[in-house]
């Protein structure tokens, strides 16, 4: 169904790259033919590229700082979110 990594111009590898990368960077995408199809092209495109590269470590580490954030939240439930804590968040949503 998808044609080999790098077998299409770069800009179209990029484009099916970044249109499935959270898929990706989350597990999501499956097993099964077209999944792994797929996290063939995204894998072989990530090797070629450092723009997408970078794009994929960033949302890796965005969800790192994420998940710890959250880690935080859980421990500090009966508090209120400080305004520090909202400021950084807001600056990690805005990348």
């Amino acid at each position: 169904m998808f044609p080999p990594a790098g077998s299409l111009p770069l800009a179209a590898d990029c484009f099916i790259s970044r249109l499935h990368l959270h898929d990706y960077v989350d597990g999501e995408i499956g097993a099964d033919h077209t999944g792994s199809a797929l996290r063939e092209i995204i894998l072989g495109h990530l090797a070629l590229c450092p723009r997408c590269a970078r794009l994929e470590h960033q949302l890796r580490a965005f969800r790192v700082r994420l998940r710890a954030l959250g880690e935080r939240i859980t421990e500090q439930a009966d508090e209120q979110p400080s305004p520090e804590f909202r400021a950084r968040i807001a600056r990690l949503l805005a990348g």
